[in-house]
C-alpha cells in the first residue's frame, strides 16, 4: 500500500485536533473509524470506546496509560507510530520503528445474568454500594480452581488496565498477553491472595446483606444479584501499536 493510500482515523478529546492537523502534513488520508487502516485514540475515554468496538485496524493509544504515547509527545512520534501500524516505513520493510511495539490486547465480555452483557477494555469491578462495607465473594477460574474472601469488592483488569485501579488494590501488573489481573478490594483478611487468570472467570456475591454494584471501565452499570455468577471472559482482541517500555498509569485512578 502506498503511504498516500493509508487511511487514518483520530478519535478523542480536544487534544485529538492537534493530531488531525499533524496528519495533514503526512502522506495519510483522514477516514472514519470503520474504514481506517489505523486508529489513533486520544485519552482514556476514546481508547475505551475504540477498543470495545474490537476494530480490525490497529489502534495507537495516546494518553496516560502504561503502553500509551504521551499526548505532548504524540505529534513528534505520529509518523513512526503510523508507519508501524499500517506496515512498513521509508526503509521498505515491516519492522516496527525503534521505540515502537505491536501487542495484542483482549476485550472482555461481562455477563451478570441480567440479559444484557457488557464489554470492557480496561477493568471490571464488583464493589459494595456503600464505602467500607464488606461483602463475601467467590471466584471460579476457568482452569478449575476457586477462592472465597470477604472484602469491599474485587477487580479484574486486562494487561492495559492492570497498572491502574487493580494495581492500587494490590493486583499484579500484567504484561501484554500475560492474562488478567484479579485482586480483592480492601480485603478483610491481611493474607488474601491476588491472581493472574490465564482465561476467563466468574465471580459471585455470597452475601445478601450489602448491595454490590457492577462497574465496567469505571462506569457503574447495574446491581449484582447475590449468588448469580458474573461471567468475565475474553471474547475479542485488538492490535495496539504503542511505545516500547512500560510506564505506570497514574496511581490516583479510582473507580
Amino acid at each position: 500500500m502506498e503511504p498516500s493510500e493509508r487511511r487514518v482515523a483520530v478519535a478523542g478529546d480536544d487534544r485529538a485536533a492537534a493530531l488531525r492537523d499533524a496528519l495533514a502534513s503526512l502522506p495519510y488520508r483522514a477516514a472514519e473509524r470503520s474504514d481506517a487502516d489505523a486508529i489513533v485514540a486520544v485519552g482514556d475515554d476514546a481508547l475505551r470506546e475504540v477498543l470495545v468496538e474490537a476494530p480490525d485496524a490497529p489502534v495507537i493509544p495516546v494518553g496516560s496509560r502504561r503502553l500509551a504515547v504521551d499526548a505532548d509527545d504524540a505529534e513528534r512520534r505520529v509518523r513512526a507510530l503510523l508507519d508501524a501500524a499500517v506496515g512498513g516505513d521509508e526503509r521498505g520493510d515491516d519492522r516496527p520503528a525503534d521505540g515502537v511495539q505491536r501487542t495484542t490486547h483482549p476485550i472482555l465480555d461481562v455477563d451478570a445474568g441480567s440479559g444484557e452483557s457488557r464489554r470492557a477494555a480496561l477493568d471490571v469491578a464488583l464493589v459494595t454500594a456503600e464505602p467500607a462495607r464488606i461483602s463475601e465473594f467467590a471466584i471460579d477460574f476457568v482452569g478449575g480452581s476457586d477462592a472465597t474472601f470477604r472484602a469491599d469488592g474485587v477487580v479484574v483488569a486486562t494487561p492495559l488496565g492492570s497498572d491502574g485501579y487493580a494495581n492500587a488494590a494490590g493486583g499484579p501488573v500484567v504484561e501484554p498477553g500475560g492474562g488478567l489481573s484479579v485482586a480483592p478490594i480492601a480485603p478483610f483478611s491481611t493474607r488474601t491472595d491476588a491472581w493472574v487468570a490465564a482465561e476467563g472467570l466468574s465471580i459471585s456475591v455470597e452475601r445478601e446483606a450489602e448491595s454490590v454494584a457492577l462497574v465496567v471501565d469505571g462506569r457503574e452499570r447495574e446491581a449484582v444479584t447475590p449468588h448469580r455468577p458474573v461471567v468475565i471472559e475474553p471474547v475479542d482482541s485488538v492490535t495496539l501499536v504503542a511505545r516500547s517500555g512500560a510506564r505506570r498509569a497514574r496511581r490516583s485512578e479510582t473507580l
